[in-house]
């Protein structure tokens, strides 16, 4: 299981903070903290793992750091895929608790984008694909839950066809009672499969273009490919995680008046010529 954290302190402090809370639970019932109270589950399980650091200049606000760490962290819990069930986060950007409200559905958190046409290579033999596709009963599905936990049986569901992955989702639609052992179970199947076989898929009216606008100076900023230069993976690499989703900002140019507007009035000059002249 895993959980994604961020705070503007050293990490020790953090990391501290949370043991602390872990080993006096009662007083704390946060969702996490319930978690390691649980059997099975003790400090010794517990392990820690910087996965980004931002820096920002002094002249920065603390409104601003809190809202691009907050961002970040949300950036991270959609890429590692940790909201509960599947992880231990619960609080998530935007939602709130979604343990409280089950009709979240936290795979709706994750971005889809159709896959562009491509070539898919070498066919292979549609009986062979027959032939290797599993079927899963809630049964198989709940002892993956018991000896592997949620990753294990996303895994094993993850294989499935289309249509195997329909008939178990029938099955799971099938568990209603919040005491029965599949109820967990059913959950997490029911959610994979709302997210896999209904899935919200964005449109292209629906992906923001930023522009970068530059003032023109002269002619010479023509030769200057800015578009291969923001590409470049030379320059991506050093761009921070949450920045690497959004799309190439399309660079446009400003130009200023010309200066011969501003020595020399030509609408005024050209009409106090008459209209027509006289050989």
């Amino acid at each position: 299981m895993q959980y994604v954290g961020q705070t503007g302190r050293k990490l020790k402090e953090r990391f501290r903070e949370h043991i602390y809370k872990i080993k006096n639970g009662r007083r704390f019932n946060s969702f996490i903290y319930r978690h390691f109270k649980l059997d099975g589950h003790d400090l010794t399980n517990l392990e820690v793992q910087i996965v980004e650091c931002l820096t920002f200049d002094n002249t920065i606000s603390s409104n601003f750091k809190t809202k691009a760490r907050c961002t970040s962290e949300f950036n991270w819990i959609k890429k590692l895929q940790t909201p509960y069930p599947l992880g231990l986060n619960d609080n998530i950007l935007h939602q709130g608790n979604i343990s409280n409200d089950p009709s979240i559905d936290i795979f709706s958190l994750f971005d889809i984008r159709k896959r562009k046409s491509r070539s898919h290579g070498r066919r292979q033999n549609g009986n062979i694909k027959r032939k290797r596709r599993k079927s899963f009963t809630l049964q198989n599905c709940l002892h993956f839950l018991n000896t592997g936990g949620r990753h294990l049986l996303l895994s094993s569901i993850s294989s499935l066809s289309l249509s195997q992955l329909r008939l178990l989702d029938q099955e799971a639609d099938k568990i209603i009672l919040r005491t029965d052992k599949f109820y967990l179970c059913a959950i997490i199947i029911q959610k994979y499969a709302k997210h896999y076989l209904h899935p919200r898929i964005q449109s292209p009216e629906e992906v923001k273009r930023y522009f970068l606008k530059i003032a023109f100076l002269n002619k010479g900023i023509d030769f200057i490919d800015i578009n291969s230069i923001l590409k470049d993976k030379n320059v991506v690499k050093h761009i921070p995680p949450y920045f690497k989703n959004k799309e190439t900002p399309a660079i446009c140019y400003s130009y200023k008046k010309p200066l011969r507007n501003l020595i020399f009035n030509y609408g005024k000059a050209v009409s106090a010529f008459p209209s027509s002249v006289n050989d």
